[in-house]
């Protein structure tokens, strides 16, 4: 799912076929005689807004705590600490009302993608081209429905930067029907290139001009995410970010920067077996301090800055670097960036035994076992 500029795949043109063994298609066939229920109050006193209302209510999603994501994960993170569910009983109650509402679950539902390598994703997401199956049997039951009530409340994209600056991003965006009305793209720190080398923060941004966004997103929410240390790269990336960048909607509506919020959390420093222990603090055993900033992006007709806009538009989306200044006094040197975690167990070392001390176990283990070698021999 890299995606090539200019190519799409066949599920992000202007036809998609519906799968006759997709899991929806048996909603074609399922047409019993629907009664008027004039005696119920939800369809004889209750307007099609209100009823809706009870809808949105009753199958608004959760998050199954029951099923957490393991604590050493990428995509364990604030909201999204477990897989998102929703509640269907409503729709078995009656035929009217499953007739009725049958597709909000999926539309009222908060989507979530993943364009990233397997290990940075959970084992079941929702794919594009299931996303482009669900919009177009939508749209082939329902074409009479108004496209809010068809519409998407939030998209959230998590992506790593190889991948969206090839094109991955415009495969979802292209999906017909599909229409969000807030889409956010989140750049993690593990999906910022060579982190693992500790180089500074750099956006490449060729990929915004091939992007267009449907007509139905009100807000575009770009997040940057890095280690705490590195407050100074993500606040240097995100304000070029304010001042070069604006997304354009397919009926050409340009959507620009309007604000920003900051946030932080903490999440776990061992992750695909390995123990990041560059930037643990004794402290605080086993956790990395993370900083988060997203910049909003509003249709322009909502921006007073007429000025500032049309500034904008000189800009050509050239890549987004730090300063030298800032990239040099925000590094660390280190000679050990991590740990394994299988040397870490063969060493006796707990996951609460501070950094330091970790390493000077495992280094101690290393010497034993060399030692043991060379009596051997």
């Amino acid at each position: 799912m890299t995606g090539r500029p200019g190519v799409h795949p066949p599920w992000s043109r202007s036809k998609v076929e519906v799968d006759p063994h997709a899991n929806l298609h048996h909603l074609e066939s399922f047409k019993l005689p629907l009664q008027s229920q004039s005696q119920s109050p939800l369809f004889s006193l209750l307007p099609a807004e209100i009823r809706d209302l009870i809808y949105e209510y009753t199958f608004a999603e959760y998050e199954d705590l029951s099923s957490c994501y393991h604590f050493d994960t990428c995509y364990r993170r604030p909201d999204y600490m477990a897989p998102r569910k929703t509640d269907t009983a409503l729709l078995r109650t009656c035929q009217s009302i499953y007739n009725d509402a049958w597709y909000l679950p999926w539309t009222s539902a908060q989507h979530t993608f993943f364009l990233t390598q397997p290990p940075r994703r959970p084992a079941k997401i929702t794919t594009p081209l299931e996303m482009a199956r669900a919009c177009a049997l939508i749209q082939k039951l329902h074409p009479d429905v108004s496209d809010q009530r068809k519409s998407i409340p939030h998209a959230q994209v998590f992506a790593q930067l190889f991948l969206i600056e090839k094109g991955a991003l415009e495969n979802i965006l292209n999906t017909p029907y599909f229409m969000p009305r807030t889409i956010t793209i989140t750049i993690r720190h593990t999906d910022i290139w060579f982190w693992e080398r500790d180089e500074p923060i750099r956006l490449g941004s060729s990929w915004i001009s091939r992007c267009r966004f449907p007509s139905s997103v009100q807000k575009v929410r770009v997040q940057i995410e890095s280690l705490e240390r590195k407050k100074e790269q993500v606040d240097c990336i995100t304000s070029c970010m304010q001042n070069e960048w604006y997304f354009t909607r397919v009926d050409d509506v340009h959507l620009v920067a309007t604000s920003t919020a900051s946030e932080g959390w903490i999440g776990s420093s061992t992750w695909q077996d390995k123990r990041w222990i560059r930037d643990e603090d004794d402290r605080e055993p086993g956790v990395l301090h993370f900083y988060v900033v997203t910049v909003n992006f509003r249709p322009v007709e909502r921006v007073q800055d007429k000025e500032g806009y049309e500034r904008r538009q000189t800009f050509s989306f050239e890549t987004l670097n730090v300063t030298s200044e800032i990239a040099r006094r925000t590094r660390i040197s280190s000679n050990k960036v991590c740990i394994s975690t299988r040397e870490m167990t063969a060493a006796g070392v707990q996951s609460t035994t501070p950094a330091s001390e970790a390493l000077r176990m495992v280094l101690e283990w290393h010497r034993r076992s060399q030692e043991a070698t060379i009596t051997r021999h």
